[in-house]
């Protein structure tokens, strides 16, 4: 069986999550994270920075499961899947036209 595109993986709906969180210095910021993908994170100052930031981690964490010849995982189809998670600490911005 073929393997399939970089781009057939990244339209996936792969489920999100933000949280907040203390980083390493510890001051807090934004960490954005793509729920089936282990270790597929981002940091952000604000949550739309960390999500803007994920979408970079996601195309370079499937390109090189591919390149080494790896098929990423699906994603496990949750009611909320392709949306990003509501955590306590973040609510995701309003969809613009």
């Amino acid at each position: 069986m073929p393997m399939k595109s970089l781009d057939h993986y990244l339209a996936l709906p792969y489920e999100l999550a933000v949280t907040r969180e203390a980083c390493s210095d510890g001051t807090r910021c934004f960490v954005a994270r793509v729920i089936d993908l282990p270790g597929c994170e981002s940091h952000g100052d604000t949550p739309d920075t960390a999500l803007k930031n994920l979408e970079t981690a996601k195309r370079l964490y499937v390109k090189s499961m591919l390149d080494d010849g790896l098929v990423p995982p699906a994603p496990v189809l949750r009611a909320k899947a392709g949306k990003v998670a509501k955590t306590p600490a973040y609510r995701p911005p309003a969809p613009t036209p």
